[in-house]
């Protein structure tokens, strides 16, 4: 019998064109893994997704709550949910995922405009 690392089924799902965090916040994508990946920005996090149009990609993130979140779920991959702006600590915009069921408001639309203007400015 096999244990699922020593199969090492996962590697392929890694071998994606990659998108920006930008390309799936507001919306409900299919999140199926996650690894850590060193970058010329430092140790990151990778983690694959199938998007809305049913593509597979991947995003690098070192958002500690989206982290802290996948991980949470590992046990379950793959799963569904929405990856919203949330505001914290004053003037910050960060990332947090939510069940596909709460929907993208008005006011989820105006945070994440806003996030695209301020992301470069830290």
């Amino acid at each position: 019998m096999y244990d699922f690392a020593d199969d090492n089924t996962t590697s392929g799902m890694f071998d994606v064109e990659f998108c920006s965090i930008d390309d799936v916040v507001n919306s409900v994508v299919v999140y199926k893994g996650m690894e850590e990946r060193v970058t010329s920005n430092g140790t990151r996090q990778l983690i694959a997704v199938t998007m809305p149009d049913g593509t597979e990609s991947a995003f690098l993130t070192s958002s500690k709550k989206i982290i802290e979140q996948v991980a949470s779920m590992k046990d379950r991959f793959p799963f569904r949910a929405v990856m919203k702006c949330v505001p914290y600590g004053g003037a910050f915009i960060g990332f947090r995922l939510f069940p596909p069921s709460v929907g993208v408001t008005d006011d989820d639309r105006r945070l994440f405009q806003t996030y695209k203007k301020t992301k470069f400015k830290r």
